[in-house]
């Protein structure tokens, strides 16, 4: 049986599955992030299904693994040090349960109506104190935004009804108003760009590092240059510094997205997207955060014209509609006030619109597509251009790894591969980030490594001590790097010796991934041109080079998409029309919370999400025209006293809700399809 643990509840349990509950999966971007790098890299677990919504996990194992589950439990839903703090960088406020409370006293006093009956006086006084919240609500943004919103038109339609004594059909209104708030509010919550990308601003004051000598935290955007912090294993780093005593083992995929661990001693500079593996050291800060280059983002790509024509197009309307029907609701004409509080189609068709997008964004997320605008879902299918950033290009292929053993070699066929393993294990004690790649998380019984010092691969190599007292050199096998860069994303072999002896080579090769091929195919053929940019090299000017390529071809007019997952890509990532970020592990965490939308591995999503988005795009037109013809006729209608007022109300309301019914078929059909 499986531990009891505070962090989990067991849900279900069955022979080879077992479904539970953690809440840190539903509120943790990074914990849902950790579990997939955890679950993913154990080798005998047949699948498990992440739901994001529900914070449930469901694992399936062969029944001979289930003394297994627990230590893996443990592992995959703790977070290591050193990513507490990034987890609730980009996490929203709490969700108001105003609008439900209202909805349900609204809901209530209707059905003691419908059931023992309310005296007319005394139903239109509870109707007028429900219109209170709305009334000071709208107060509220009156005086924040200095704009009539939407809801003045509702607010003032519900005061033309029980003006003219019929609380029953305001209450309703309102009752609809708060149904329609809360399916949004539970589909997904509202982000803007604007929004996230101020991720910059949140991480130089909510990431902390631990300040020399006295060990006190201290925000990262407060320190300055010539500043001391205190590194050890898990921290990460956000600025450049250089090490004044002790020695750490880093990796840097963050920056460039090379895989090679490098151990840094006294006087050696670490760059920003550093994530320490073991080690501990105190530092001097080269330069600020705020005047890091790497963090000094462009402004986000201009709103289209269209957006901009509605906008101006709320500012005016609403005002005027808002004026002509009070002006009617004075002069006792009912029905034409009605009428003009009524007749928003453009407000209703946004609503739509945006239901659509909420809802369908909820339902990726039950796949692994985690959409942090749901714009990106009317944006994607407009894009002419899909730009790859090198490093991300290089991360989508396979690295397998091979054996080669040298003549009269000493070891085993499979020893070198398990000595890496356990270089691996050695490294990443208190980590869980994959330094080569996944297939060496899965060596059954890695060699144990006693102790190890890593040199430039080019040159002295790593000093290897296992165990049993053997010491190895492990260096790259192949030509030097002729740029002289050894932490640049190269693939060589890597030769293994003992002495003067050469035990052989390990072979790193990439494969290139044959579904992301099939995804470039799929994408070329629905129109999206695919572009390589960038080189995976650690030069200050890669990421304003990426930046400027893209910024081309917006020039020539073309709406662009950005596939990035390191530091690099991070301004071209937000200057893009879409931002696309992979979600495979931690190494991506910091650039995902830039991105509109995040990828999982399954690669055939990203052409699947393009059609999804032409097609809601086309039920959002299709909608508009719905809507607003219905808003003209019952406008007309209601003036010409062709129709009662509750028939209005309803007139009102049921495009909306065929609206909605249409947007549900549309997704989750081509949803349906894709799983399948």
């Amino acid at each position: 049986m499986i531990a009891p643990s505070p962090i989990w509840e067991i849900r279900s349990d069955l022979p080879g599955r077992v479904r539970l509950r953690c809440s840190g999966l539903g509120d943790s971007e990074a914990l849902r992030r950790h579990c997939r790098t955890v679950l993913t890299g154990c080798h005998w677990l047949e699948g498990f299904r992440i739901n994001p919504m529900a914070g449930s996990l469901s694992l399936r194992f062969p029944a001979k693994r289930r003394g297994g589950l627990d230590a893996l439990l443990q592992l995959a839903l703790n977070l290591p040090h050193g990513f507490t703090a990034l987890q609730d960088i980009s996490q929203r406020a709490p969700r108001s349960h105003r609008t439900l409370r209202h909805a349900a006293f609204c809901a209530g006093v209707l059905g003691v109506d419908w059931l023992v009956g309310v005296p007319l006086l005394a139903l239109q006084g509870a109707t007028a104190l429900l219109m209170l919240p709305v009334v000071l609500e709208l107060l509220r943004t009156l005086r924040q935004r200095r704009i009539v919103p939407v809801e003045a038109l509702d607010l003032g339609f519900s005061a033309v009804l029980l003006q003219q004594g019929l609380p029953r059909e305001a209450l309703m209104d309102l009752a609809l108003d708060d149904g329609s708030k809360i399916l949004q509010e539970v589909s997904h919550h509202e982000l803007s760009r604007a929004d996230y990308r101020n991720l910059i601003s949140r991480l130089a004051e909510q990431e902390t590092v631990r300040t020399a000598p006295d060990g006190m935290e201290q925000p990262i955007g407060e320190l300055h240059q010539g500043a001391r912090i205190q590194l050890q294993s898990g921290d990460p780093l956000f600025v450049p510094c250089r090490i004044i005593q002790g020695e750490l083992v880093a990796i840097n995929r963050q920056l460039t997205g090379d895989w090679h661990p490098r151990q840094y001693n006294q006087g050696d500079a670490l760059e920003p997207g550093c994530l320490v593996l073991s080690g501990s050291a105190e530092l001097e800060v080269l330069q600020a955060f705020a005047d890091c280059p790497l963090f000094q983002l462009p402004p986000p790509p201009p709103e289209h014209g269209n957006a901009l024509t509605r906008m101006a197009g709320q500012r005016l309307i609403n005002p005027l509609l808002f004026a002509l029907g009070s002006f009617w609701a004075l002069r006792g004409s009912s029905e034409q006030a009605l009428a003009a509080f009524q007749f928003n189609p453009i407000n209703d068709w946004e609503t739509s619109r945006n239901a659509n997008r909420l809802a369908a964004a909820a339902e990726l997320r039950l796949h692994g597509i985690n959409i942090a605008n749901p714009n990106v879902l009317s944006d994607l299918g407009r894009i002419q251009r899909l730009l790859i950033s090198h490093s991300c290009a290089e991360r989508l292929n396979q690295i397998q790894l091979s054996e080669e053993l040298a003549p009269e070699s000493t070891v085993h066929h499979g020893d070198l591969v398990r000595i890496l393993a356990g270089v691996q294990a050695f490294l990443a004690q208190d980590s869980t980030v994959a330094l080569c790649n996944a297939q060496l998380e899965n060596v059954i019984d890695p060699m144990p490594v006693k102790r190890l010092q890593l040199h430039d691969l080019n040159q002295e190599g790593w000093q290897v001590e296992l165990e049993d007292g053997r010491r190895l050199q492990v260096r790259n096998g192949g030509e030097r790097n002729p740029s002289g860069l050894s932490r640049s994303v190269v693939v060589e072999p890597l030769e293994f010796r003992e002495g003067e002896q050469c035990l052989g080579w390990v072979k790193l090769k990439r494969t290139p991934n044959q579904g992301w091929m099939q995804v470039r195919q799929q994408l070329e053929e629905l129109g999206i041109a695919v572009t390589i940019v960038g080189r995976s090299v650690d030069d200050p000017a890669e990421a304003s080079q990426r930046l400027q390529r893209l910024e081309a071809y917006q020039a020539e007019g073309e709406r662009v998409g950005y596939l990035g997952d390191v530091i690099h890509d991070l301004p071209a990532l937000a200057r893009a029309d879409v931002a696309i970020g992979l979600d495979f592990d931690e190494a991506g965490m910091l650039t995902n919370k830039l991105c509109d939308l995040s990828l999982s591995r399954d690669p055939q999503w990203l052409p699947r999400l393009v059609v999804l988005s032409r097609s809601l795009q086309r039920t959002a037109d299709g909608n508009a025209v719905m809507i607003g013809l219905t808003h003209v006729l019952s406008s007309v209608a209601t003036a010409g006293l062709a129709i009662s007022p509750l028939q209005t109300v309803l007139l009102a309301d049921i495009p909306l809700l065929l609206a909605e019914l249409r947007n549900i078929n549309s997704f989750r059909s081509h949803t349906r399809q894709a799983s399948s």
